[in-house]
């Protein structure tokens, strides 16, 4: 009786279909149809920006607060399951009152953790260094405008969550916050240093393949 017992089990066995793995940018039976894990290899294109409420420190000013954007273009590559580095490309706009308001370019290096939540979303913790290059305009008087130009250091740190429609689509949001430390400095004049951390709510849109 024994011996037929275990010849049942081996017949069911392997008459079984092997357990499904999630696979890169796929899905295993509990999740059908959705993203469970990110595997090494798999590359990403994403575009988006955050709009944020600023505060600013400028020399001896007194500090003050405004409305501000951050955007740009961003690639990057899977180097581990679920652990991507990248690069991307950024621009920004930053209107400090109806006279006041600078501009720049520049980018970030930055490396992020994907910790799946379930249903094809996933927690996506940030963290970039890079540079902003640009300059600061002040309209003295009608058709008078004094530039300054800015270099800065940015580090950025987001919290977003990702999610998946498709195995080649994600959709991202979450709050971010980006902090600017350099110097303006005025044609002929002496450089002041600033610091500007901006916190607010980041949305991109991505592509992985």
């Amino acid at each position: 009786m024994k011996h037929r017992l275990a010849c049942v089990a081996l017949v069911v066995l392997a008459a079984s279909p092997p357990i499904a793995r999630g696979d890169t940018l796929s899905g295993d039976p509990n999740d059908a149809g959705k993203v469970t894990s990110i595997r090494k290899g798999v590359k990403e294109i994403d575009v988006g920006g955050v709009f944020v409420l600023s505060y600013d420190k400028s020399g001896d000013a007194d500090p003050s607060t405004r409305i501000s954007s951050l955007g740009g273009i961003g690639f990057q590559y899977f180097v581990n399951n679920n652990l991507s580095a990248g690069a991307n490309f950024l621009v920004s706009y930053d209107r400090q009152s109806r006279a006041t308001y600078s501009t720049g370019y520049g980018g970030t290096v930055f490396g992020s953790l994907h910790v799946r939540l379930g249903l094809g979303a996933f927690l996506r913790p940030t963290l970039g260094f890079g540079v902003l290059l640009g300059d600061l305009n002040s309209e003295l008087t009608p058709g008078m405008v004094s530039r300054a130009s800015q270099v800065a250091f940015l580090t950025r740190i987001g919290l977003p969550f990702a999610y998946f429609p498709s195995k080649r689509v994600v959709l991202q949001a979450g709050p971010e916050l980006n902090i600017s430390i350099g110097n303006a400095t005025p044609d002929g004049g002496e450089a002041q240093s600033f610091t500007t951390i901006a916190g607010g709510f980041g949305v991109s849109a991505g592509y992985a393949f």
